[in-house]
């Protein structure tokens, strides 16, 4: 009998007690105090807060004291994953477009590496040559030879910067 009457009364005090605050304080000596009731000369530290009521809801001003705009309706499901598909597709764009910037930035560093070590080559004088339409070797004379040192110039300028 004794432990069922002690069952319901701790079911019923059970919640009260939760919706307390505690608090914890050091007396004179050093001892640790804990209590619902903070004591009026000691340093107090909130252990828990109880739960704060929820604020009530404004009223909703009437058709023709339109002031204030209406507030937001919280987002419903179909809205939340349109929302999560649109931040998708925006990720995957920029992370194509990245990809895009960084293939074109490898592809101009190796035109760049190339084009300097033709330069490179056409500036130490070593013969070069060219396929004529019939497939055979034509080498360059001096002429052709600035020509192409020119626009191998040209073309370091505008890849290596």
């Amino acid at each position: 009998m004794f432990r069922k009457l002690f069952l319901v009364l701790l079911l019923c005090a059970g919640p009260a007690a939760f919706g307390q605050d505690i608090y914890s304080w050091k007396d004179a000596s050093g001892q640790v105090h804990y209590s619902d009731m903070p004591p009026p000369d000691a340093k107090v530290r909130a252990v828990r807060q109880g739960p704060i009521a929820p604020a009530k809801p404004a009223a909703r001003p009437a058709e023709g004291e339109g002031a204030a705009a209406p507030a937001a309706s919280p987002q419903t499901y179909a809205e939340k994953e349109l929302a999560f598909r649109k931040r998708r597709a925006e990720a995957a764009e920029a992370e194509e477009k990245a990809r895009k910037t960084q293939a074109n930035e490898e592809a101009r560093q190796r035109e760049c590496t190339e084009n300097r070590a033709q330069l490179t080559a056409l500036e130490n004088g070593q013969r070069m040559h060219r396929l004529n339409e019939n497939g055979e070797r034509v080498f360059l004379d001096d002429d052709e030879r600035a020509a192409a040192i020119e626009r191998t110039r040209r073309a370091v300028e505008k890849l290596c910067r």
